[in-house]
């Protein structure tokens, strides 16, 4: 995982990239309306939406935290002064500031001239993600400057879904599930323990791959299964046996013993 998941290089090319997207947003006349930019473009591969999940799942023990990035974008005339908007952190949440994470922003401007601003917020990696969500969700609200105007728009008209346009979740978790693309015939019983290792030992530069069944192809997982099982048997002959957590000695699959 990049220290920065979500990640913005620099508020011109926002500027550009909404100047590229512009014929497909809706826009209004009149007051200066705000938004957050993902739930109307395309962003990171993503398909444009209002929420995002951040996993620390694949990531290494050592890293304790991560910062994203969310864009918010004005639809109206730039101006020659700074201005301030309005964001608040809905009740609903259940994320706790200073816990699970703290706001960087010293405070929500938009830039003279500008067009766009950033909302950065450093994730902190809890114990209790390891089994539990969380959710922090973000609203922009109506000031003196910038009015929500754009709220939402409906996405399938059969049941009413909507994405919204001033409301953004975070997902947070720790919670590390059988990759796609794991065989228990070759890999064994999945643990936490077993997959660092293999990462480590195999050299495995993105374990998220093994989530993936097209980048991690059978024979993959057959030389991962065989490679760790030497590698198991040899700890255990110099007198080194790996034990998983559970205090079971560590063994890969059937197919390759």
């Amino acid at each position: 995982m990049k220290k920065y998941i979500y990640i913005v290089i620099a508020l011109v090319a926002i500027g550009s990239l909404f100047s590229a997207c512009k014929k497909d947003l809706k826009t209004f006349e009149g007051e200066t309306g705000i938004y957050f930019l993902p739930s109307v473009f395309i962003w990171e591969k993503k398909a444009a939406g209002d929420s995002t999940v951040i996993s620390f799942s694949y990531a290494k023990s050592t890293l304790k935290d991560s910062v994203i990035q969310i864009p918010v974008m004005i639809s109206g005339p730039t101006s020659t002064k700074d201005r301030d908007f309005k964001l608040t952190i809905d009740p609903l949440s259940t994320a706790i500031p200073d816990t699970h994470y703290k706001i960087l922003n010293e405070k929500f401007t938009i830039p003279a001239n500008g067009q766009a601003a950033i909302v950065s917020i450093m994730l902190h990696r809890t114990a209790d993600m390891l089994t539990r969500d969380y959710v922090m969700i973000l609203n922009l609200e109506s000031n003196e400057n910038f009015k929500t105007t754009m709220r939402d728009r409906v996405l399938d008209a059969a049941t009413g879904k909507k994405i919204s346009y001033i409301r953004y979740k975070i997902r947070l978790n720790d919670i590390l599930k059988k990759p796609a693309a794991w065989l228990d015939s070759y890999l064994g019983p999945f643990s936490r323990k077993k997959l660092f290792l293999m990462a480590e030992t195999a050299e495995i530069k993105n374990i998220g791959d093994l989530d993936n069944t097209m980048l991690t192809s059978i024979s993959k997982v057959v030389f991962y299964g065989t490679f760790m099982q030497r590698y198991l048997n040899e700890m255990k002959a110099s007198g080194k046996t790996i034990y998983e957590e559970d205090g079971k000695e560590m063994r890969m699959g059937d197919a390759v013993q």
